[in-house]
């Protein structure tokens, strides 16, 4: 469970790091953050013994499939939707994880409890309503805010099917140790990473040159916060994440990710130096109500299935 909430608690910072990388478009981000995640997780692998060794085709495969959902579409959606809507909203959106991840890991481990989910899916829809509810005035296209929470609710499908998919992996290979995984993961984004940046320079009508070439504060911000999500938030994160699911079962792990909404508001909070208004705190409470309701209704797994 320690290493379950300090993963949660360094991919808190995903919410706000990219607000002070504003000078930079959302691909340009990830593309930075994937970079340093790659290149870190590509020196790893070359400098330690024990991971020169050949692995099955199978196996980077699996890595490179894990690596484009969790990495490069998962953040992708996220920054997008940062960028559109506001982070407030996107966290708490993909608060509504450990209910996904319950439910998704449970029909994966045939222990189905569907029915106890209806009513904090009701109180969720009503928490996302509370909480967008002030920002409808503001909004000058619904549209590009409707994109937002569209990338949010991606986010969290992406990130739902990853926690379930690369838990039963790792207790299904219990000679891939959570450092090799994490690793292979990160080589595996390099990978993506290389593609994306091609794409980007050959096909992104607005990239400029200049903004790498000219040593200034925002560069530097750019450069430092790349260094944060892509060494801390995703190496260290992932590794984090892989040791926590080698001992919890994934129904439990899903349920702890509400720490990572938790983390992530508090830092938001931080950041904007706000507190959140009466309609916003009316609606966190809803909404963290029908998870924590939700964690109770799917928590129904029996001795032989803890493993």
């Amino acid at each position: 469970m320690m290493f379950a909430l300090t993963a949660c608690f360094v991919w808190g910072l995903i919410f706000i790091i990219p607000q002070t990388m504003v000078e930079f478009s959302s691909f340009e981000v990830v593309l930075g953050r994937y970079l340093v995640y790659g290149l870190l997780s590509l020196g790893i692998f070359l400098s330690q013994n024990k991971f020169r060794q050949s692995y099955p085709l199978s196996i980077w495969l699996r890595a490179l499939g894990f690596s484009f959902v969790s990495t490069v579409f998962y953040y992708t959606c996220l920054v997008l939707a940062l960028r559109y809507s506001n982070p407030t909203v996107c966290t708490l959106i993909l608060s509504i994880s450990p209910i996904t991840i319950s439910l998704y890991g449970s029909w994966v481990e045939h222990t189905r409890n569907f029915r106890g989910l209806f009513f904090p899916s009701l109180l969720i829809l009503f928490g996302l309503v509370v909480i967008n509810f002030p920002y409808f005035n503001k909004v000058q296209s619904f549209s590009h805010y409707g994109f937002g929470i569209l990338g949010s609710f991606l986010s969290n499908f992406a990130w739902s099917w990853y926690v379930v998919a690369n838990a039963k992996f790792l207790k299904s290979t219990p000679q891939m140790a959570s450092t090799t995984w994490s690793t292979l993961v990160g080589v595996s984004t390099l990978f993506w990473a290389v593609i994306w940046g091609i794409g980007l320079i050959v096909f992104g009508n607005d990239f400029e040159w200049e903004k790498y070439t000219v040593l200034n504060s925002a560069l530097y911000r750019f450069l430092n916060g790349c260094l944060i999500l892509g060494g801390v938030c995703s190496w260290f994160g992932a590794y984090l994440w892989n040791k926590a699911s080698l001992y919890l079962p994934v129904t439990l792990a899903g349920q702890l990710t509400i720490f990572e909404t938790i983390f992530g508001l508090l830092f938001v909070y931080i950041f904007e130096q706000r507190f959140p208004p009466l309609e916003e705190f009316l609606g966190i409470g809803i909404l963290l109500s029908a998870v924590f309701y939700g964690i109770q209704a799917t928590n129904t797994l029996s001795p032989q299935h803890i493993r």
